[in-house]
């Protein structure tokens, strides 16, 4: 045991290991589906991980086990009021405000605007014969399809992007960790000042959905402000999170579900001969690849998992990307089938803290992987990299990759090329 908890906390400490090994999950889901670490249980197994999701005595907050705040910059602590980090009645609240907005009307409603989205995007990139999927379509897609959703011209979509990826910079840096306490301060002051364009935005924006209120989610949003029912900076909070919805997630699983697309060839034929099946593949993508492989829960009373109790003040690091391969939920886990009987992973959250914009980003994905498998008709896809040269992320959290090089050229360019 002391060697798979050795394994465990290279593979969480190391990016070099952090490669996603299916070994290691499934030496965690055979030996230790919970696994002691000290402060922190690592909880792989996929039923275990439900049960902590599901318990009232869970926290997503590290303070209500006397751990500090993450983040120290403004923008963190804006964060850190955002729906997915709230507990609790405050979490109930918020969520109950955002809901109306991805009801399945609505989210009927939004599918041809996501798909028109995502062609406009696709398009130029497959004329050009190459490009990045990372940079040049996961990054950009998750923002202009939100900037789609909540009505905000094209023209701003490059600015949002970047506030975009400022979230996701005040999210993942390691602000104090070091020694070096000034260059620390100089990047808290860096992301602040940065942080400051964005609020002022947020706040023009949320001003003239105030003085001139449509259906969008925004204009409710400002309307509960005025009823006394959010707060300015749950508001902001609210907005910020909904502009920046899908950056990491998102990018992860759409390049993973490409990666797929373009590893396997029978793919992109399944979906030209049966297009419906393309949120089937990407969900499967989602489940195999686990773009977020990880999230954590403070444990404000004991939990019982089978035969282990984690005791109250713990936290349970909860491993989506292992729970996702569990052999006990998924027959032949480590096999990608869109066809199969069980599809309900853990790739989007589970419980209170499903995440709400699932439903976004499977319409998303599906239109990428259509777009796509159309294109092969005439063009042929594919990658030089290999599972070997691959770049994936450093971050622990997310498993996505950080580039993903796509070849599109015509296949009558090929032929010709091949006669000659």
């Amino acid at each position: 045991m002391e060697n798979l908890r050795h394994e465990l906390t290279r593979f969480i400490q190391d990016p070099a290991a952090q490669q996603d090994p299916p070994a290691l999950y499934r030496r965690l889901l055979a030996e230790a589906p919970v696994l002691d670490l000290g402060r922190v249980h690592v909880v792989s197994g996929y039923q275990e991980i439900v049960t902590v999701l599901t318990n009232p005595g869970t926290a997503v907050d590290p303070t209500t086990v006397g751990l500090p705040s993450a983040g120290s910059t403004a923008l963190a602590r804006i964060v850190n009021r955002m729906l997915p980090m709230r507990d609790g009645a405050d979490h109930t609240r918020l969520k109950r405000l955002a809901t109306t907005a991805f009801s399945a009307r609505r989210l009927e409603q939004m599918r041809a605007r996501i798909e028109a989205t995502t062609a406009r995007m696709i398009e130029p990139l497959i004329a050009a014969g190459e490009f990045d999927v990372v940079a040049d379509l996961a990054v950009p897609l998750p923002v202009a399809v939100s900037c789609a959703i909540l009505d905000i011209p094209d023209s701003e979509q490059d600015r949002v992007v970047g506030w975009a990826g400022l979230v996701a910079r005040s999210l993942l840096d390691d602000f104090g960790g070091g020694t070096d306490t000034t260059a620390d301060a100089a990047r808290i002051a860096e992301l602040d000042a940065e942080f400051e364009e964005f609020r002022a935005y947020v706040e023009e924006l949320c001003a003239a959905r105030a003085a001139a209120p449509g259906d969008d989610l925004i204009s409710r949003l400002t309307v509960a402000r005025a009823e006394g029912r959010l707060d300015d900076e749950d508001l902001l909070a609210f907005v910020v999170m909904l502009l920046a919805n899908g950056l990491e997630t998102l990018t992860s699983g759409l390049a993973l579900a490409v990666w797929q697309l373009l590893n396997s060839p029978d793919l992109a034929e399944l979906i030209r001969n049966r297009p419906e099946r393309a949120e089937a593949v990407f969900d499967e993508a989602q489940r195999l690849g686990s773009p977020v492989r990880a999230s954590a829960r403070a444990l404000t009373r004991d939990v019982v998992l089978g035969d282990t109790v984690i005791p109250a003040g713990r936290v349970a690091l909860m491993l989506y990307a292992a729970a996702n391969r569990d052999p006990r939920r998924f027959a032949d886990p480590d096999t990608f089938d869109p066809d199969r009987a069980e599809t309900r992973h853990l790739a989007f959250g589970h419980g209170p803290h499903h995440c709400l914009g699932a439903p976004l980003s499977l319409m998303a994905g599906a239109a990428v992987l259509r777009g796509l498998a159309e294109a092969g008709r005439t063009r042929a896809l594919s990658t030089p990299l290999t599972e070997r040269t691959v770049r994936w992320s450093t971050q622990f959290v997310f498993g996505g990759m950080r580039e993903l090089p796509l070849q599109c050229p015509p296949v009558a360019q090929l032929v010709g090329v091949g006669q000659a």
